[in-house]
C-alpha cells in the first residue's frame, strides 16, 4: 500500500500537465483595435446609414455581415466597429470632411438652422456630428438649442 502516495502524486502532476498545456495553446482570443478606422476610406454613406438602422433595429450581425461585404474588414475590427456604433461613438465616413474640424462648427450653424426649420433634426444631428465627432445625443442637444 505504500504506492498509493506516489500514484497520487503522479496523477495531481499529470493533471496539472494537461492544464496547463490547455491554458498555453489555447486560441487566444484577437483583440481589435478599437482606433483602427481604416474601413473608413471604403464606408460611404448609404453604407452607412444601413449599418446605423441595422445597429439600431439590435442586428449587429448583419450589421457586422454588410460592413465586412462593403469593406474588408477582419471579424474582430468590424465587430469593434459597430460595437463602437452601438455605444453611439462618432464614426467618420469617406471623403475629405472625415475629420474632426479643429475649429469647432460654428460654419455649420446657419446649415443647421435651415434644416431644424424644414424638421429634418436627424440629418442636422447627423451633419453636426460628422464635422465634429460629437456623440448622437451630443448633436442632438447641440441641435435642439440652435
Amino acid at each position: 500500500m505504500p504506492n498509493w502516495g506516489w500514484l497520487i502524486v503522479m496523477l495531481i502532476l499529470v493533471d496539472l500537465a494537461v492544464v496547463t498545456a490547455w491554458l498555453l495553446t489555447r486560441r487566444k482570443t484577437a483583440v481589435a483595435n478599437p482606433y483602427n478606422l481604416a474601413f473608413v476610406r471604403n464606408l460611404d454613406l448609404e453604407t452607412r446609414d444601413r449599418i446605423e438602422r441595422l445597429v439600431a433595429d439590435h442586428r449587429q450581425i448583419h450589421a457586422i455581415t454588410l460592413l465586412r461585404e462593403r469593406t474588408g474588414l477582419g471579424l474582430a475590427d468590424a465587430k469593434a466597429a459597430i460595437d463602437a456604433i452601438a455605444r453611439g461613438e462618432w464614426v467618420p465616413t469617406a471623403g475629405p470632411d472625415s475629420a474632426p474640424p479643429a475649429g469647432g462648427w460654428s460654419d455649420l450653424v446657419p446649415e443647421l438652422r435651415e434644416l431644424k426649420a424644414q424638421g429634418r433634426l436627424d440629418k442636422a444631428a447627423r451633419l453636426l456630428r460628422d464635422h465634429t465627432g460629437m456623440s448622437p445625443s451630443q448633436a442632438k442637444d447641440a441641435v435642439a438649442r440652435l
